[in-house]
């Protein structure tokens, strides 16, 4: 790896939203018969890097679900991160619907859906104990409600820790063994948790858990953002992302745009956000209740330092605050994935790749006035096995 001086015609593709590190080449599509199955069938398409997952939390909220869904794929995406809890079940059923309507090749795409929290939403801590039984019927709602046989990955959404790890370690094998699910993850464990959890299935030949899905940004919250979550982002956790790394678990990361604090410059201002809010009681689910727990975690000095950073940075490479942000997390190891919840088809293209470049944590981590930004970014790659300046792109979005 070595710095790179940004040229005047790189700076020019990135400002268009283009990179020419990686090839894209579109074959003409076939006689229009179905617009859908020609988009998607007789198009040859470039691979995305799979460290870019297409989060369909809030995929309901799209103007055009399928439409969302068709574009992208066409620029490359190929995982997809779902959940039983996201509309009580809606992303699944729009994720699925699009599948066949499609007529996608499962073998061509990777699903990653998550369960193990019944009707509760939010993490209550104190919701109805899980079960075996429960567990088999959400997966088997998920799975008919996707339409397929298996998952690339199923999650536990949420940690209990009234339930020993020896449990949920039995009950993802079971689901791995029975053919629903290639391999299993947890979403939202704790380090020692998760180590408990990887230890115990080591030590009896079970398939250990591959995945953990923690919150990871350039904006790091001060507190806990939703209830039961865990965050890897500040300093303090060095050690457990090298545990992570060394033992070959992925880190597939949410929130690495902090709900729009680190895409749009101007959002939630140091005056605009009433902090005398921040120890107000509001109904669990409520639009105030989000704004206030999302506020309340990401609006303080440090970020809004780190954001003014990240905007400068952007600036000189020609970078958008979010392309900035999502570089910073897939800068911190080569096993962080980050989950993006598009909602427009423009965003996919920001996000497109990022993969190739590097963003020197120090950067936007140091004081200022020691900060050289010119030396901000590195190519992932040596610029010898970069790909020919006429193979493009189209590059990056929001999260």
């Amino acid at each position: 790896m070595h710095f790179i001086i940004i040229t005047q015609s790189l700076l020019l593709l990135s400002c268009c939203g283009i990179t020419a590190t990686a090839a894209l080449s579109f074959i003409p599509p076939a006689a229009k018969t179905d617009m859908h199955m020609k988009a998607v069938q007789q198009m040859a398409v470039p691979q995305v890097s799979d460290r870019v997952v297409f989060g369909t939390a809030a995929i309901a909220q799209a103007t055009d679900p399928f439409g969302l869904l068709d574009a992208a794929y066409h620029k490359g995406v190929r995982r997809f991160d779902l959940a039983r809890t996201y509309g009580s079940g809606t992303s699944e059923k729009i994720f699925g619907e699009w599948m066949a309507s499609r007529c996608i090749d499962r073998a061509d795409i990777n699903i990653i859906t998550k369960g193990g929290m019944g009707d509760d939403k939010y993490g209550d801590p104190t919701r109805n104990l899980l079960t075996g039984s429960v567990l088999m019927g959400e997966v088997e709602a998920s799975l008919n409600t996707l339409g397929t046989d298996r998952v690339d990955m199923y999650m536990f959404h949420r940690d209990d820790p009234r339930l020993s790890v020896e449990q949920f370690v039995t009950w993802a094998n079971e689901i791995v063994q029975a053919g629903k699910a290639s391999s299993w993850g947890v979403s939202n464990w704790s380090f020692d948790r998760f180590c408990e959890a990887h230890r115990y299935a080591v030590s009896e030949g079970l398939h250990p858990p591959c995945a953990n899905s923690p919150q990871l940004s350039l904006a790091v919250p001060q507190c806990e953002i939703w209830p039961t979550t865990y965050s890897i982002s500040s300093h303090e956790h060095e050690s457990q992302i090298d545990w992570y790394e060394n033992n070959g678990v992925e880190l597939v990361c949410w929130e690495v745009l902090a709900k729009g604090f680190m895409a749009v410059p101007t959002l939630w201002s140091k005056e605009d956000v009433d902090r005398s809010t921040f120890d107000n009681t509001f109904e669990t689910g409520t639009n105030e209740w989000r704004l206030q727990r999302i506020q309340r975690a990401y609006c303080h000095l440090e970020n809004y330092r780190r954001r003014e950073t990240a905007i400068k940075i952007g600036e000189e490479f020609g970078l958008k605050l979010p392309q900035v942000a999502a570089l910073y997390a897939l800068s911190v190891r080569d096993n962080v994935s980050i989950i993006c919840g598009f909602l427009e088809p423009e965003h996919i293209d920001d996000m497109i790749g990022l993969e190739d470049l590097v963003l020197v944590k120090e950067c936007v981590l140091g004081d200022e006035e020691e900060l050289l930004i010119s030396n901000c970014i590195e190519t992932a790659k040596s610029v010898a096995d970069a790909a020919p300046a006429d193979a493009i792109v189209d590059a990056i979005g929001v999260c």
